[in-house]
């Protein structure tokens, strides 16, 4: 047991991937990394299963193998991983690898976001919105985006001001679309900036303000919105 923590151990150190995180030098035989990285895969460690996944996905020191990568992924996501059922689940939805399948893509988006991830909530809420693999519900869908949104992501946080200023799921709300629109433009959200846009120009949930409505413009203009 201590020879395979010890294996996962070197595996994960110097996998490319933390080393680039770490911004330290990779060791000199990135092939020997790999067969540790492999070993400890092969050992049942989720998150050796998960980088070993990545680097077959990109092609990282390695010839990219979609389908490999898919093996592995499907390993450390049953192992419980997130970011593997996360990345499982976009697999499935695009047909990656794996035989395209939404309600599967929703399965694994669906275990991954139970565990906190805000980019698999945010795409379980969009299944919700547009029914995709998933029978369409706009209350569900303000939940999960609504959860990703309090976390940071961006886009949940425009799409849930697109619900707010629609009465989707929630009861129409100007001031609430608009907070959501403003935290999401100021992460740099281009959608976002121009809608707080449209708000100060038209005075929707804010006074009419055209200088305002010229600066948020701008900035989604400089985005080539």
């Amino acid at each position: 047991m201590k020879t395979i923590f010890s294996i996962i151990a070197l595996a994960v150190l110097f996998s490319p991937f933390n080393l680039s995180m770490a911004q330290v030098s990779p060791p000199v035989n990135y092939g020997q990394s790999l067969t540790w990285l492999k070993r400890a895969a092969e050992s049942g460690d989720a998150e050796a299963q998960y980088l070993l996944a990545r680097q077959l996905e990109i092609g990282l020191e390695v010839d990219a193998d979609i389908k490999s990568a898919a093996k592995w992924f499907a390993k450390s996501a049953v192992s419980g991983h997130g970011l593997a059922q996360f990345r499982f689940g976009e697999m499935y939805y695009l047909g990656q690898g794996v035989q395209q399948d939404e309600a599967e893509a929703v399965r694994w988006y669906r275990l991954a976001a139970e565990q906190g991830d805000a980019d698999a909530q945010f795409n379980l809420g969009l299944g919700y919105a547009n029914g995709r693999g998933v029978p369409q519900d706009d209350a569900e869908a303000v939940r999960w985006y609504r959860l990703a949104a309090d976390q940071g992501n961006a886009v949940a946080q425009m799409m849930l001001g697109d619900l707010y200023r629609t009465g989707q799921g929630v009861p129409r709300d100007e001031a609430e679309a608009l907070r959501w629109y403003r935290l999401a433009a100021e992460q740099g959200d281009a959608d976002a900036q121009f809608n707080l846009g449209v708000s100060y120009a038209t005075g929707e949930g804010v006074p009419q303000d055209y200088a305002e409505a010229v600066r948020w413009y701008r900035l989604a203009a400089d985005q080539g919105h």
